[in-house]
């Protein structure tokens, strides 16, 4: 009896250690916009069906640099609209015009079709080809630190030049006339 007791407790702190050092539990302790990020980092897509509370974390916790150098906010946003594709028609009201699902006869879209549904609405998005023709070369707070400098370096310049000039063409005057 007592090595029956003494087997089962072992079996039963055995169960309790795998359950515990399973990796799903360690995933469900991570924040579901944390599994989004790192969903997006393994390869550049987010393959997996997350929540909109879950996609739309995952924007404002995007670290800054992911942000700036990469397109995970353009991705999650594709995320975003696949989802919204989904569940809504045509909009909140549904009026009319298509099925809102993409074609997809009423499955949600996947994020990559998703992705590609906006790059399709929205050719050239976000390259050379979508900056207007009349938009300047250069930036205007650049033309406007050159034009600080150029009249920095005029400033600096001009007490050699007028020293120059005087030197060149000298003055004539009079001599003072001493009082009679």
């Amino acid at each position: 009896m007592r090595r029956l007791s003494v087997a089962a407790l072992a079996v039963a702190v055995v169960s309790v250690l795998a359950v515990a050092a399973s990796p799903s539990v360690a995933r469900a302790a991570e924040p579901c916009w944390q599994r989004v990020l790192d969903d997006w980092t393994k390869d550049g897509k987010i393959d997996g069906q997350y929540s909109t509370r879950c996609l739309r974390q995952a924007i404002k916790n995007t670290p800054e640099d992911l942000r700036d150098y990469s397109s995970i906010d353009d991705d999650i946003q594709a995320a975003l609209l696949g989802h919204y594709g989904a569940s809504a028609k045509n909009g909140p009201n549904d009026r009319g015009g298509g099925s809102g699902t993409g074609g997809t006869g009423g499955k949600p879209l996947t994020p990559a079709e998703a992705k590609h549904q906006a790059e399709h609405a929205v050719p050239h998005a976000g390259t050379a080809q979508s900056v207007p023709d009349t938009s300047r070369p250069l930036p205007l707070p650049l033309l406007i630190l050159a034009s600080v400098a150029l009249a920095a370096m005029l400033a600096a310049a001009s007490p050699p030049l007028i020293q120059r000039l005087r030197t060149r063409f000298p003055r004539t005057r009079a001599a003072p006339q001493p009082d009679r």
